[in-house]
């Protein structure tokens, strides 16, 4: 009986299950993402060491416009709400578009007209039911539409920069590619692997290429009314350096890595959970204003989790 039960239960486990984004027209679900970094820098002029930690947090409302013969969905993201949290050597500033702030602080009020103006705001994305990224639009009017909005003088220049790295129409699209993890074209069971790439490219950190494996490493429920966990590993290498900055400086970055986790409602065709956690070391050269040479070492790790609010 013993050996009728597990000769029963093998071909179930080992079922493969076909992963598909499923969209349908005028759909429309709420996620939360929240992205930490810890930036830490040392070897600065005098033996100094900073370290700086950020943390945003983001409402997406996504909903289909438009959904394609072939599962191919049109979709609206717009921005609900928008909290800021920086951490660093002028202490903490925290800003968030859900609670109204009179804050006198300089960087505090840059920062609200940055949030402030994203709020309700929408970009369209093109998603092929695999988890592919056509097509990102809108996010450079709104990056356009923020920068306006700063006033003109030194304290913005870094919020200015930081966003065109963040905002732009091919950032947000590496951003989404990574939180819609790529799906295998075959169906998949557990212990199966597929690759993916990842492209990112701006005037802070050059020209990024990145190999992503795939494992789903189980499935809980039965088959495709199931969830199936996928685990992601990352590796990144920079393929070309970005432009030399003030005094010189130019980043060299190190081999990047990370991982992290999706759980996929099978059925549903949605993400209900995505983390990951990546590490990025860098080595930045220049000179000081008095023509000094300087060699820094900075790391950065940047920990992203998207997760859907359920109503």
């Amino acid at each position: 009986m013993l050996m009728a039960l597990i000769g029963v239960a093998a071909p179930v486990y080992a079922q493969a299950v076909t992963l598909r984004y499923h969209w349908t027209k005028g759909e429309a679900l709420t996620y939360r993402m929240v992205i930490a970094t810890t930036t830490q820098l040392s070897g600065m002029p005098g033996g100094q060491q900073m370290k700086v930690d950020q943390t945003m947090t983001q409402v997406l409302k996504i909903a289909a416009d438009d959904v394609a013969a072939d599962g191919t969905a049109t979709l609206k993201q717009t921005f609900q709400s928008v909290k800021m949290e920086v951490d660093g050597p002028r202490g903490k500033i925290v800003y968030d578009t859900a609670v109204s702030s009179s804050s006198a602080n300089p960087m505090t009020q840059a920062m609200g007209q940055v949030l402030g103006a994203m709020v309700g705001e929408s970009i369209t994305v093109v998603q092929a039911p695999d988890g592919s990224v056509r097509k990102v639009e809108g996010a450079t009017r709104i990056l356009d539409k923020v920068v306006k909005s700063l006033p003109s003088d030194p304290s913005t220049t870094a919020i200015a920069q930081g966003l065109k790295a963040s905002l732009s129409d091919d950032a947000l699209k590496a951003t989404l590619e990574q939180s819609f993890t790529r799906l295998p074209e075959t169906p998949v069971k557990p212990g199966d692997a597929w690759k993916g790439q990842l492209n990112i490219g701006n005037e802070t950190i050059g020209r990024i290429t990145g190999a992503v494996d795939f494992t789903l490493n189980g499935i809980e429920g039965s088959g495709d009314a199931g969830t199936a966990r996928i685990g992601v590993a990352l590796a990144m290498r920079q393929e070309s350096a970005p432009p030399p900055g003030p005094g010189g400086m130019t980043m060299k970055l190190h081999e990047a890595k990370g991982e992290g986790e999706m759980i996929f409602d099978i059925a549903r065709g949605r993400i209900r959970k995505s983390t990951m956690k990546s590490t990025m070391p860098a080595t930045i050269s220049g000179q000081t204003p008095d023509g000094t040479p300087v060699t820094m070492q900075n790391t950065t790790v940047t920990s992203m989790t998207m997760e859907l609010l359920e109503k």
